[in-house]
């Protein structure tokens, strides 16, 4: 009704001007009341210009609100509908309290499913405050008249321009929040401000679990760009500050006093390749709109907060596969490893999907997912016998597997832990760091140092869900002498699955992994070697048909 009103008003008001313009122009009409009423309806023309802007703010404003209120409206209804089929009330201060409940099956889940919806009526009620605090700085703007008509001399380009200042602000998102937080600060939002999110400040959600994937990936792309700008002004001002440096210090056995300087010029060169690096995967793997089961998304992107470069690749859809993979690597990985592991995450998604299809379950979908947000150890060295990477990066994993189950859309997606070489202990020490409601469902150990336990109830995983793998010849198992990492994982109560030449229970011939980096390459002919099969069948939730 508003919209129509102010859009009434608008013709108006563009009439009015169209008359005042005829007027003046009558013919014969001269002398000097012809020339004081036509600057008098040059003024008037003015002011009416100035509140057709004033009429295009306050129309936009009427717009956006009505479609932020009528999402909101929507979303507190689902909300209340959930609530009211498992026995929970809403209260009007956001609390939601179990209200009748006598024979809740898991009372666990009915809390976690009430802290859900406490988090959803939160970021609703945020939600709602901050479309009314938009909406009155934009009427206060209108009263004073500061509503710009950015210099037009019509009405439709003057209810244009007010038009670009009365719309509503995306709201930042609520700072330490959890990847479901995350999630309900999203679905609170309607569509047009996830869009200038996405389009106005990516860096709010690119990184934060619990947003869906696609969003992410758009976000992070529109990143790039200013990452690279940002990192070649740092690299510039290096290399200024380095143009007469010596190559070492001019004095014997004293150190070299532009080696810091120098590290870190080396370290912003190598995050400009790592940017060059993901937009070569990203091409390599174009997404398919006709297809969300292929391409890649690109789930993390941090240039940051690090020494070197971070980054996460998904190929396929993880927010609607059945069932998700994240490989998480080791020693002497970087942002430029990322191209290979994800032409290995193609492969292993592949295997898997035929694997399913094989079993009859061919309407199941796979997506994998290569992680690298945490900075391994350079080699096979000091640093990779030590836990002190693992733990910086276990956390961060661990939220991460928490945001794919929070952004899933299916009720439980079937999440498969793949943890190779130091890589590995970090997954293990994540899988530790989940909290009361562990979202991993498998766990493969391959070319692992150590995981910092001995059995699945270790790692909260159920019984059987747990499983190593290592190549006879793999120097990792020299890594870890001391025990810093736990016990050899080959000598756990873990499942150990074959790496050695097979015929696999699909007919296949298979060869063996030898060495540190074999267990998830294909061989030769192009087929899985009998490690990476191996992965695929546990990913694909077949792991009967694994080679023990």
């Amino acid at each position: 009704m508003l919209e129509s009103s102010l859009s009434r008003r608008l013709v108006t008001v563009g009439d009015v001007v169209d008359q005042l313009a005829d007027i003046g122009k009558l013919p014969g009409w001269e002398g000097e009341a012809a020339v004081a009423a036509r600057r008098s309806f040059t003024v008037t023309t003015d002011q009416l210009i100035d509140e057709a802007a004033t009429l295009g703010a306050v129309k936009e404003l009427t717009t956006q609100t009505r479609e932020a209120v009528a999402h909101l409206k929507q979303t507190l209804a689902t909300i209340e509908q959930t609530a009211a089929a498992n026995g929970l009330e809403i209260w009007d201060a956001g609390h939601v309290t179990i209200a009748d409940a006598p024979n809740a099956p898991d009372p666990a889940k009915l809390e976690s499913l009430r802290l859900e919806l406490q988090d959803a009526v939160h970021a609703v009620m945020k939600q709602a405050d901050d479309i009314n605090a938009d909406a009155a700085a934009v009427l206060n703007r209108a009263a004073d008249g500061k509503i710009d008509d950015k210099g037009a001399t019509d009405v439709t380009t003057a209810s244009t321009a007010g038009a670009t200042q009365g719309g509503l602000t995306a709201p930042a998102p609520p700072e330490n929040a959890t990847p479901q937080q995350n999630k309900e600060y999203w679905d609170a939002m309607d569509e047009r401000q996830r869009r200038e999110v996405i389009a106005q400040h990516p860096e709010w959600i690119g990184n934060r679990d619990g947003i869906p994937s696609m969003a992410r990936h758009e976000a992070n792309v529109n990143r790039i760009d200013d990452e690279r700008a940002r990192l070649t002004r740092e690299r510039d001002a290096l290399q200024e500050q380095l143009k007469d440096a010596p190559d070492g210090s001019r004095y014997p056995n004293a150190p070299d006093p532009y080696a810091a300087d120098k590290q870190k010029l080396a370290q912003v060169q190598a995050k400009l390749k790592d940017l060059d690096s993901l937009e070569s995967t990203l091409k390599d793997h174009p997404l398919d709109p006709a297809n969300p089961d292929t391409g890649a998304r690109l789930l993390l992107l941090d240039m940051q907060s690090g020494d070197k470069g971070m980054a996460a690749i998904a190929v396929g859809d993880p927010d609607n596969a059945d069932h998700v993979s994240v490989t998480v690597p080791g020693v002497s990985t970087t942002v430029q490893s990322l191209d290979g592991m994800t032409k290995e995450a193609v492969a292993l998604q592949t295997e898997a999907q035929r694997q399913l299809d094989a079993a009859g379950r061919d309407n199941e979908r796979v997506a994998s997912i290569a992680w690298l947000g945490y900075e391994p150890p350079p080699d096979l060295g000091v640093e990779a016998a030590s836990s002190e990477r693992a733990k910086d990066g276990a956390p961060k994993l661990a939220n991460f597997f928490d945001g794919i189950e929070v952004a899933s859309n299916k009720p439980d997606p079937h999440i498969t832990a793949l943890g190779h070489s130091y890589g590995s202990y970090t997954t293990a020490l994540a899988l530790q760091d989940a909290g009361p409601s562990q979202p991993v469902d498998d766990a493969v150990f391959y070319g692992s140092p150590g995981i910092n336990a001995n059995d699945e109830p270790d790692l909260g995983l159920p019984q059987g869900h747990g499983y190593v793998m290592r190549a006879p010849d793999d120097p990792i198992s020299l890594v870890d002498g001391f025990g810093v990492l736990g016990p050899d994982p080959v000598t756990t109560k873990l499942e150990q699955l074959s790496v050695a030449e097979a015929t696999t229970k699909d007919g296949v011939h298979r060869e063996d992994s030898n060495g540190h980096s074999e267990y998830p390459r294909p061989s030769a002919n192009g087929e899985l070697r009998t490690a990476a099969y191996n992965m695929a069948v546990v990913v694909a939730g077949l792991p009967e048909r694994a080679e023990r």
